[in-house]
């Protein structure tokens, strides 16, 4: 984990990924907030992830267990990625019987968990569970931006009739040259494929021709959140 606190910086966290504090005075690995789940295949075996991991549940009779500690995940089923899903809110449970699979993909929901996309109103689909603003004093409200203010997610401070500060939440930062889920994120530049040994160009955006596809025109919306533009990525 890598936390900001007043004074540097705290370096030493759970595992080799990246996790962040929402507030200025964080003096521990304690204060890093990330993706936590727990799954047990049997009771005497309880396992922890805060990644995207895909488990072998093939020789698992009995029914399996997943926690979400922090955070809300996804739970696929690797045949059917985008169509067979599970979601395990923060603080719920759920269980899969593991003889109807052979295994298991589990990944953590990030954007506007832990992070939240700028060009999306300045977070206004956030939906994280933070509970403190930057300087970690208690919400009485939770950390949102329904009406898209420049001040990102934001909350009114416990103790204080009315005082908005902002929760200190990051901006999603991505990997352009891969993608993730249906890829809305990805900003690569990609733009051929390749079938039965013979290169095909991707059509460009902002054209109709060969194929119409009105929707996707790069108009500022879609500019904004899928990245189309007068080129053919």
């Amino acid at each position: 984990a890598v936390v900001s606190t007043q004074s540097g910086y705290y370096g030493r966290g759970r595992d080799k990924n990246t996790y962040t504090t929402y507030h200025t005075g964080a003096t521990s690995s304690d204060d890093c907030h990330g993706p936590l789940i727990r799954y047990a295949l049997r009771s005497d075996s309880v396992h922890e992830l805060t990644d995207v991991k895909t488990i072998d549940v093939s020789k698992h009779e009995s029914e399996i267990e997943f926690h979400a500690v922090s955070g809300d995940w996804f739970i696929r089923i690797p045949e059917h990625h985008y169509t067979d899903y599970h979601i395990v809110k923060q603080g719920k449970k759920i269980y899969l019987n593991g003889v109807e699979h052979k295994s298991l993909h589990i990944e953590p929901l990030i954007t506007n968990m832990f992070c939240y996309k700028d060009t999306e109103g300045h977070g206004q689909r956030f939906s994280g569970y933070q509970t403190k603003d930057y300087l970690g004093r208690q919400c009485r409200t939770q950390c949102r931006n329904y009406d898209g203010e420049d001040i990102g997610p934001h909350c009114e401070v416990a103790g204080h009739a009315y005082l908005p500060s902002p929760c200190g939440i990051p901006k999603c930062v991505w990997d352009v040259k891969c993608s993730a889920g249906l890829g809305v994120e990805y900003r690569g530049n990609v733009n051929s494929l390749t079938e039965a040994g013979v290169k095909i160009a991707c059509q460009s955006w902002n054209s109709n021709y060969p194929h119409h596809h009105s929707d996707f025109h790069p108009t500022s919306k879609n500019k904004e959140i899928y990245g189309l533009g007068k080129h053919n990525y």
